[in-house]
């Protein structure tokens, strides 16, 4: 499927408009999704991203994290991609990364701008299905990177846009009420062009992106500071608790189990031990980046046998501010003026059709 085989849909274009943020007062934000964000989607282990030959179990990951009173399970299928390696091209598998995961980023930034549009699937086993796409050029994105400290080639864009494009990810609740199955960006265009400023370019983000933008599931977040972290689930912890943590306020803590984080963003270490040491110097960035103003780590047992670990967060009063003003935003989003103890953001609609892609 491509780009031709989508017509434009004009009825979502208030719900669009109301996922565009202000680019002048909000150019450090952009919005988190709901179940979306809430996972480990990319893979941080250098070693282990490119594979020359694999089996088939070497060449997909799945997290399980929960959803209210849902269990999800999140699988990611890598890429198979051709590289060019010592002045020879060889195909790899490739699971998308750090990188993939900033560039995705950046292009939901992007479409925060007035620049999505939605589709809807015109031929095919897709024909009916809805998709928010957007147009950019890589020059914006290497612009856009450069802003907020990041930088990439574009040849790294490029051969990122291609992971995402052939990479699966799938999202599947335990009950069957969500299942959905795409591509990270299921359609892509680039043209070539010598001027990399005008190289038009054209992605649609996955089918639960594209649900939760139409669905208004989505939170306002500070992305910059996101980017600004050094360490991968430092960030990952970052953008979960700015979408989870909508009553956080100084002095009322927020918890979590060590087990829920690991099982959410990556595969355990053998020893839980260096999994709690990962996690403590998450959290010690959080409190030294003035997120967190401080935690406490308490041990589960059974018996005398330490099985797990507690972590008890305290807001900083710049990040309870922070999720105010949030809250605020989400509840003029909805057109809602609940009590302060209220979620703001409704549950997401159940997902019943399977895309086949």
């Amino acid at each position: 499927m491509n780009k031709n085989d989508l017509e434009p849909i004009k009825s979502q274009q208030l719900n669009l408009d109301l996922f565009e943020l202000d680019p002048l007062l909000d150019k450090n934000y952009s919005n988190t999704l709901e179940i979306y964000d809430l996972s480990g989607k990319f893979l941080y282990d250098k070693h282990n991203k490119y594979l020359s030959s694999a089996s088939a179990e070497e060449t997909e990951f799945t997290r399980i994290t929960n959803y209210k009173d849902m269990e999800l399970r999140i699988s990611v299928t890598a890429a198979n991609i051709e590289r060019v390696k010592g002045g020879s091209k060889q195909r790899v598998f490739v699971f998308p990364g750090a990188r993939e995961e900033i560039i995705e980023d950046v292009l939901r930034k992007l479409a925060t701008e007035r620049r999505a549009e939605a589709y809807e699937a015109t031929t095919g086993t897709n024909a009916g299905t809805k998709f928010v796409g957007i147009a950019f050029t890589l020059y914006e994105i290497y612009e856009e990177l450069k802003r907020v400290g990041k930088s990439y080639s574009y040849s790294e864009i490029r051969e990122a846009l291609h992971i995402m494009n052939r990479s699966i990810l799938s999202i599947q609740s335990m009950d069957n009420s969500i299942d959905l199955s795409a591509p990270f960006f299921p359609i892509m265009a680039i043209a070539d062009r010598a001027n990399k400023k005008e190289t038009r370019s054209f992605v649609c983000f996955h089918p639960m992106v594209t649900d939760a933008i139409l669905t208004l599931n989505f939170r306002r977040y500070n992305y910059a500071k996101a980017l600004e972290f050094k360490r991968h689930y430092t960030r990952l912890t970052y953008k979960r608790l700015c979408h989870r943590w909508v009553q956080a306020s100084p002095g009322k803590p927020y918890t979590i189990l060590l087990s829920t984080l690991i099982s959410a963003m990556k595969d355990p270490y053998q020893n839980t031990y260096q999994d709690k040491a990962l996690f403590k110097d998450v959290m010690d960035d959080l409190v030294n980046e003035d997120v967190l103003e401080r935690y406490e780590m308490i041990p589960k047992k059974e018996g005398k046998k330490i099985v797990d670990w507690r972590f008890e967060l305290y807001a900083s009063n710049t990040f309870a501010k922070q999720v105010a003003a949030n809250n605020k935003v989400a509840n003029a989003l909805l057109g809602n003026d609940p009590k302060p103890e209220e979620h703001p953001v409704s549950r997401i609609q159940e997902i019943k059709d399977e895309i086949d892609f």
